[in-house]
């Protein structure tokens, strides 16, 4: 077993392979039962004992191990190779990635049921003969446009066979003024929903929006557009129920009533009433009602003259 691990540089500073790393929580034959050494060198000492039971295969693979190649297949294997001579941009991508590459690795997403090393490279490989078709393509374009334009003359079957595709290059131009296209249905500004009419279809928020949206939260079982819909529908008739009460209009930009005073005169600030209060960390010895009474008519001296 001890043949297929390649030598470290020096056995007396360096654990001989094969060992398990420290921290490693799995099943060792015989760990237990044995002392007096570190982790690494003691698992290297019962993994390559003959008289212990074990298995032949480790869990833990070495990082040259070579049977992910074998297991490819030379065929694949070669492939893979000439590839990458054929293509020069992709030097990053190899048959032998290594595990903890953070990059990104084409065509990866569908691969799985396999270790790291082993999806990539058929990710890779796959990617690498999808490149490969599209040189093809575009060799026979181009081999198209010289035989069709007189450059090289067909000399086999299937060059002839190229000659009687049904579009000639380069494209003959139809006609010099082109009519421009108009499409049935261009496309309109929308304005807010606050501001579209109740039986406007747009009237709703996309699924995904992360805004406020008012009395939405009293409505569901629905989806997110449907539910949206009913809860602006909503909130403009209360916005049309408040207009008519307070004679206040609303304008485009604004999505509530105006409120012309915060601040009443004639009397206090309702209690809990959490805004700010100019002047009123000031002042004590009173209710809430009391010193909040007239806030922005007398300042806090005037009302301790009052007292």
């Amino acid at each position: 077993m001890a043949n297929i691990y390649p030598p470290k540089l020096s056995p007396l500073l360096m654990t001989p392979e094969p060992h398990y790393i420290p921290g490693y929580a799995g099943y060792c034959p015989q760990y237990k039962y044995t002392v007096g050494h570190c982790y690494g060198k003691l698992t290297s000492k019962l993994l390559t004992d003959p008289p212990i039971a074990r298995s032949g295969q480790l869990l833990l693979r070495p990082n040259q191990d070579q049977e992910t190649i074998n297991n490819m297949g030379t065929e694949q294997h070669q492939n893979l190779h000439q590839s990458h001579k054929v293509n020069k941009k992709g030097q990053k991508l190899t048959d032998l990635m290594v595990s903890g590459y953070t990059g990104f690795v084409p065509r990866r997403k569908i691969y799985f049921s396999k270790t790291y090393r082993e999806t990539c490279a058929d990710a890779v490989g796959d990617f690498q003969r999808q490149q490969l078709k599209i040189a093809a393509k575009k060799q026979e374009m181009e081999l198209i446009n010289a035989l069709q334009t007189g450059k090289t003359r067909a000399q086999t079957e299937q060059e002839k066979k190229l000659l009687t595709v049904n579009y000639k290059t380069p494209l003959k131009v139809i006609t010099a003024n082109p009519v421009p296209y108009h499409s049935l249905h261009p496309y309109k500004v929308l304005t807010s929903p606050y501001f579209m009419q109740n039986e406007d279809p747009n009237k709703h928020f996309i699924s995904g929006y992360k805004g406020h949206v008012p009395r939405v939260q009293f409505l569901l079982g629905s989806n997110y557009p449907t539910i949206t819909n009913c809860a602006l529908i909503e909130f403009s008739q209360m916005g049309n129920k408040s207009k008519c009460l307070t004679g206040n209009s609303v304008s485009e930009g604004e999505t509530l009533p105006r409120i012309r005073h915060i601040y009443p005169s004639e009397m206090g600030m309702m209690p809990q009433y959490t805004g700010h209060i100019p002047g009123h960390k000031y002042q004590f010895g009173h209710t809430f009602g009391h010193l909040t009474h007239d806030a922005l008519g007398m300042s806090t001296i005037q009302k301790q003259a009052m007292d």
